[in-house]
């Protein structure tokens, strides 16, 4: 199956989309972990470290917790689940719990140990809002996608209407040229107005740029009536009786 030129460019814009907030996210995360490494000095004998490491690994849970939930009611309504391995980020997670608990259990006098329990809390966190931001992205781009097919299916839609509106039109006033009978019977119930209106209105819709479901009931209704009234034209009994005669004379012949 052929990919459109638009749904080339479109992958392509969300491919490169994806790819800058990875390399940005990336950069700012490298930036963080060489400031904890070479600007920031932890204290190995400080009496907070127990209670950072106490904080990291709740917040580690939490945040896992809250992602694993994501992934169950949120996520899972995509098919991809916003192009993201997901497993990864949720063994990462864990990684930085273990290393939590491991610290909060033993008494480790390294300032590096610490800086890169921070970095691994850092790290499924960035992964996690990166993840976030695909998924936001791709259900953005999938509600535009969807968006611009709804619109694009109203446009046929009522592009169809228009032209079978303006063929029932022009066989309706056949039969009034050709049976002046039909022609009474339209002007005799006021027909004749309702249908001219509604041909100029919609005819003036090829002048529309978009269509709504508002747009298309309307044209509908338009159609419809002038279906009714071609129906009724052509059963009316003076079309009726010049078709029998019209039959009986090329038997006879």
């Amino acid at each position: 199956m052929k990919v459109s030129r638009a749904e080339r460019y479109r992958t392509q814009r969300r491919i490169d989309s994806d790819v800058s907030r990875f390399w940005i996210l990336g950069l700012l995360f490298s930036l963080l972990v060489l400031a904890f490494e070479f600007l920031i000095d932890i204290p190995v004998d400080a009496a907070w470290l127990q209670e950072m490491e106490m904080a990291l690994f709740s917040a580690s849970f939490t945040l896992l917790a809250f992602y694993l939930l994501g992934l169950t009611f949120v996520f899972s309504r995509q098919e991809e689940a916003g192009k993201v391995n997901h497993h990864v980020i949720i063994y990462v997670w864990l990684g930085a719990i273990l290393f939590h608990l491991f610290l909060l259990i033993s008494n480790v006098a390294n300032q590096h140990v610490y800086k890169a329990g921070i970095i691994l809390f850092l790290g499924p966190l960035f992964l996690t809002i990166y993840h976030f931001i695909t998924y936001l992205g791709a259900l953005r781009e999938a509600r535009r996608a969807a968006k611009q097919a709804t619109e694009a299916s109203y446009e046929r839609m009522a592009y169809q209407l228009i032209l079978e509106g303006t063929r029932v039109y022009g066989e309706i006033h056949r039969l009034k040229a050709q049976f002046p009978e039909v022609d009474q019977m339209l002007r005799a119930n006021d027909f004749h107005v309702k249908l001219e209106r509604f041909i100029l209105e919609m005819q003036q819709y090829l002048q529309v740029n978009t269509f709504g479901r508002k747009e298309i009931e309307l044209l509908e209704g338009h159609y419809y009536f002038m279906e009714n009234l071609l129906t009724l034209a052509k059963q009316h009994p003076g079309v009726m009786e010049s078709r029998l005669f019209s039959h009986r004379d090329e038997t006879l012949s």
